[in-house]
Formats: C-alpha cells, structure tokens, sequence
C-alpha cells in the first residue's frame, strides 16, 4: 500500500485524509517541494480537485513529473452535518483500542465529566449520568439518534452493540443536541458504529476470572457505494459473587450505501440480557434476578444538493423487562405476600427530518420531530383490563417538536442559535433555547454555549410503587437553564489540552423527596438542584508513548425545603483518570490505566448503619502482543491493587480480574 502524504491539512470529519480509506501521513516537507507540488494561494483548489476528479498531479523541481492517484469515495458523516461546534470530547477508534478497556460502560466511562455507576461486570447494567445528574437525565444517541428509554434509565446502555463495533464516541451538550432537535437535560453520549466503507473481518475471543467469557465477530462488505456489515457478541461469567452470574449477546445488522447527493443508513439490531442481580436495587434481597429483551431499528436517508441538505430519520424500539425480587427456582420457599415478578414491555416509534439551507455567510437549519412512547405492564400505568396477561396497565404520550435556526460560520467565529417548541398530549406545550458560539485563534478555541432544556419523566416517575416508595401519576416535567465555557488548544504539534466550566440550574426537578421522621419516599416536582464544576483533558504523543488525562470536580447542591431529598446524596465529586500506552518495538504495547474517584454519599450496610462512599484509587494494567497473519494476543488486570469499593448502594465492586484475549482483524 502506497503512503500520501501532505503539507496541510484541517482536522474536520470531512477532510480529505480521513475519507480516503488508505494509509495517511501527515508531516512537513521542506518547503522547496512542497511549494512545487501545492501552491499556497491554490491549496483548496487542488484538494477540491482530489475530491472531485479522483486525481492529483504531483510535480517534482522540473514540474514535468505527474502521478494519477486512484479514484477514492469521500463519505460525508451526517454528523457533521448538524450542530454548531465540536463535541465537548471525542473517543476515537484508535483510542478505544488503545485502551485496556473491554466495555461499553468502561468506554463512556473515560469521557470527561461522566459517571457511569454499574451493577455489575461487562455491560451487565449501569446508571449513567452526567455533570451530578441523576441517571434518568442522561440520553445515549446511536448513530446520532435517540434511542433512549422511556419506562426508566436503568434500561439507557441496553444497546445491541460491542465495543469492537464502535468507530467513536462523542460527548454532547444540550446546546449541540437542540441544533439536532433533541432536547437532552444535561447531555448525551453518541455512540458512532460500524462508519467504514471497507472490506474488514474481526474476532475476538477473551476469558477470564469468574468463569467470564466473551466472543465477537464482525463483517464488512464494501461493493461499489455500498457497505454492509454483521456484528455479533456473547458473554457469560459466573459471577464474583453469589447471583452475579450473567449471559448477553447481541446481534447487528447495518446497510449504507453513499452516493454523489445521496445516502441511506439501515439499521438493525437485537439483544438479550439476563444475569443476577445482588443487591441492585435493595441490599435487603440479595436473590433479585432480571432478563431484559431489546430490539431496536432506524432508516436514515440523506440527501444534499448545492450546499441544501436534507435527512430524514425512521426509528423505533421495543424493550421488555422482567424483575423477579424472588429469583425463580434460587429461593426455597417465597413469601405469601409476593405477588409476582415484575414484567414491562416499553415501545418507541419516532420520525424525525431536518434541513439545512444556505443563507448568506451561514445557513438555516429547520426540522421536525415526532415521538411516541408507550409502555404495557402489571404494575406501572394506567389499568387496562382490555390486555393479554401478562400485562393489565398501560399508558402512552404523543410528542411533536419543531425546531429552527441559524448557524453562522465565518473565518474564526461560528455561531448558533435555535428555539425549539414542544407539544405533548400528557405533558403540553414546552419549549427548548440554545446559543453557542467559537472562536478560533491559531493556537486556542473558544466556546460558549447557553441553553434552556426540559425532561419528561419516565414512566417508573409517574407509577411505580413499593413498600418505601410512592410515585406521583401528576407529575410534570423539569427544567435546566445551562451555561458552559471550554478552551480548547489548536494546532499543537503532539497535544491536545482542553477545560471547561459549567453551571446548570435544575428547577421543578423531578425528586424522590421524604418527611425527616418518615421512611416513605414520595416522586415531586419540588427540588432546586444546582450544579457547576471543571473538567480538563489533555492528551500527549511524546514518540511511542501515548498519555491521555481526565479530570472532572463537581458540586451539586439540592435545595428541598423542609423534605429530605434524594437528588444530591450521592454523585461523583471527584473523577481523575490517567491511561498510558508505550510501544516496544512493531509488535508490543504495554498499558496502564490509574483512576482515583471521590464519590459523594452513603449507603446502608446490613445492620442499616450508613457508610460513607470516600475515595478509592484503582489500577489497570494490560499488554499487547502482535502475532503473524493479523493475530493479536492480549492481557489485562483490572483492580490490580485488589481494592474493596462500592459504586452503588450497598452492591460491592468485583476485586482483582484477569482477562486474556486473542484477536484477528483481516482489513482491506
């Protein structure tokens, strides 16, 4: 394969480099040949030419040397279609492989500012938030759309996806989500999958401590404008503890086809969960046990003509979950006043289109948005006696978004701002605002982004009870009025630094709120939570060692009156996060992680006294080891220090695991 190489080049998704699908340098030639091969005054004119006709003429000192390239396909993401600014931070492939990191979770988990607090080992679940959220206030995009659940955000990361699957992740704020016509609380997480128009076979194969195993393969056909991929996976473990074990896997399917003006994206995508769940919810019965079934699909057509874009997106998801306080055929003898498991069957149909036409030095963004969510079950919603058992409630809303704008693109500003409005057939009329603006200098980039933003609440909000708990069916929704500050650097030859600061007011919060001499927690729109804090990332390239940092400090304080609330007890403080990789040689890396976290809060041991979180320091350790014919042998310690720690409630995390995998990735 033949390297090409050039002068200059940007760093948007679009360029030239990183839509070629070949092998890329990028570096300084002196400036003699350079400037003999690409005129400065004509740089954007010949890589127009590049894109366009497929060729470059390439001139040595006489100028009478010429070299045809062969033709390449550039594919425009439609991400970079939509929004005003870069994500806030962004994983990219290399990174993620970089890492010694072998989940989704533990992915999103090395973002900047969020806090994943799982339940368990390998994806088995997990309550993501972000910036002191609660977890029901976080969504999570696939391919930039939104799939998040409805009936509660426990069920959020039930995705049919693997990490071997994904192509990056973006961290989004709701300024840069209400520019796409989501309206997100405090932001959301964009998983990218499977975004590569070339030939590619991958397997994977690990085992570990606990009995976990887990295995994935993945397929890309490229024939002419279209790409078609199938990904697989499955786990299973035993468990660290007794009623941790678990079985996932997960099925993937995706067609993309890329024309001149046009492109299609089909998507779809299955999943089953079912694993032990500990302690998850209540310390009290450790032989809880859930199964969860996720189907999801979408259909995505773009369509551009002289600078006019316009994409329509068909989406939907179906989840079922089943909860057993008793797990079948583990308890001897279950109480007389258990009335049975628990079973939801939650739905989601959405369409959304948006377009985007020139207007002077920027463009008009316009677009629709138009959600149903549902939900059938025993035990939350509205009773319903005309419903096949197993489920007799239900309930379901009607959404319609309608949003507009207008991005500014100059030189060294870009701006944004967008209104959305929001019609509900439970909730009514509600309303979105977001501004943002950048402004690059050589060496420093600039944002600012305020917004207005609001949440429904889930359907558990609204219905569920239980012994300790009372929800409220009148609820209404929540509000945040957000405000954010980011430097970013530019143009640093092996660095990357960036800070941000940010402050977000919470009022009508949906909270579990109590009286002080009571043990009965009651779902209110009653609570003002405010939070602000710093985040700082930086990444360094210093020869074959790659470092890349992550810290996050926030604060959130809950003003509830003469009720307890529920909203600020536990939330992650402190989050600093190290990982180092070093090359030796062509054929081994070796990987360190060190993370230190300070969460906020207590919880309650078994004989009810509470105990305080603190901060707990952990260290992963892992190696690489390339193998002929495409083979990679890998090893990795998570916990190596053995540390005892809790994440959530009284749950406790596993200690030392040993994970050893072999990898074959045969790419054209």
């Amino acid at each position: 394969m033949r390297a090409i190489r050039f002068r200059r080049f940007c760093r948007a998704k679009w360029a030239a480099y990183s839509s070629m699908h070949r092998e890329v340098t990028i570096g300084r030639l002196a400036a003699r040949v350079a400037d003999c091969s690409l005129v400065k005054a004509g740089a954007a004119l010949v890589l127009g030419l590049v894109l366009t006709e497929g060729s470059l003429a390439a001139q040595t000192d006489d100028g009478r040397e010429t070299r045809t390239l062969p033709e390449v396909q550039v594919v425009l993401s439609s991400d970079s279609l939509q929004g005003s600014a870069e994500p806030v931070a962004v994983l990219s492939a290399e990174q993620i492989q970089s890492s010694n990191i072998h989940s989704i979770g533990d992915l999103v988990a090395l973002l900047p500012g969020v806090d994943l607090r799982v339940r368990g080992g390998d994806d088995v679940q997990g309550d993501l938030s972000m910036r002191g959220s609660s977890f029901d206030q976080m969504l999570v995009l696939l391919n930039g759309i939104n799939l998040t659940d409805a009936q509660t955000g426990h069920h959020t990361m039930d995705i049919p996806i693997d990490l071997t699957m994904v192509q990056r992740v973006e961290l989004l704020t709701p300024a840069q989500l209400l520019a796409r016509g989501i309206v997100a609380y405090c932001g959301a997480v964009n998983i990218v999958v499977c975004d590569d128009y070339r030939d590619r076979l991958l397997a994977q194969v690990a085992a570990g401590s606990y009995g976990t195993a887990h295995a994935s393969l993945l397929a890309t056909r490229a024939a002419g404008p279209w790409a078609l991929t199938l990904a697989g996976t499955y786990s299973r473990s035993d468990g660290y503890r007794p009623n941790t074990d678990y079985r996932h896997g997960s099925l993937l399917v995706q067609a993309r086809r890329h024309g001149e003006r046009h492109d299609l994206h089909l998507l779809a995508g299955a999943q089953a969960k079912a694993f032990g769940s500990a302690g998850f919810y209540s310390t009290a019965y450790p032989d809880q046990y859930e199964a969860t079934r996720t189907l999801v699909a979408s259909a995505t057509d773009s369509w551009r003509c002289k600078g006019f874009s316009l994409q329509t997106s068909l989406y939907g998801r179906l989840h079922a979950d089943r909860f057993e306080l008793f797990r079948d055929g583990y308890v001897s003898q279950v109480p007389a006043w258990y009335a049975g498991h628990n079973r939801h069957l939650s739905s989601l149909l959405g369409l959304r289109s948006e377009a985007t036409v020139p207007l002077g030095p920027g463009s008009l963004l316009a677009g629709v948005d138009l959600r149903r969510e549902g939900i059938w079950s025993n035990v939350l919603g509205q009773p319903d006696s005309s419903l096949a058992p197993p489920y007799d409630h239900a309930d379901a809303r009607l959404g319609a978004s309608l949003f507009g704008g207008y991005r500014y693109a100059g030189r060294r500003l870009q701006a944004l701002a967008v209104a959305l409005g929001h019609l509900n057939s439970r909730f009514g009329p509600h309303y979105g605002l977001a501004a943002a603006a950048e402004y690059r200098l050589p060496w420093l980039g600039l944002q600012l982004a305020l917004s207005h933003t609001y949440r429904l609440p889930t359907f558990t909000d609204l219905y569920y009870q239980s012994a300790n708990q009372r929800a409220n069916p009148d609820l209404g929704p929540e509000h945040s009025t957000a405000v954010e500050l980011t430097a970013a650097s530019r143009g640093l030859e092996h660095a990357d630094l960036q800070l941000t600061a940010y402050y977000r007011a919470g009022r009508q919060t949906i909270d579990w709120v109590r009286r002080p001499d009571e043990e009965l927690w009651y779902s209110m729109n009653h609570t003002a939570v405010d939070a602000y804090g710093l985040e700082a990332l930086g990444q360094l390239q210093w020869g074959r060692l790659t470092l890349r940092a992550v810290y996050a400090f926030c604060h959130v304080a809950a003003d509830a009156g003469e009720w307890v609330s529920g909203s600020s007890q536990d939330y992650l403080r402190h989050q600093a996060r190290c990982t180092a990789r070093l090359a030796l040689g062509k054929r081994l890396w070796l990987r360190v992680g060190a993370a230190v976290r300070h969460r906020q809060g207590s919880w309650a041991d078994a004989d009810g006294r509470w105990q305080p979180y603190g901060t707990v320091a952990l260290l992963d350790a892992g190696a690489e080891y390339a193998l002929p014919c495409g083979f990679t042998l890998s090893a990795d310690v998570h916990n190596l220090l053995d540390r005892q720690w809790r994440d959530h409630g009284g749950t406790p995390q596993p200690g030392r695991t040993l994970m050893i995998g072999l990898r074959w990735d045969g790419r054209q």
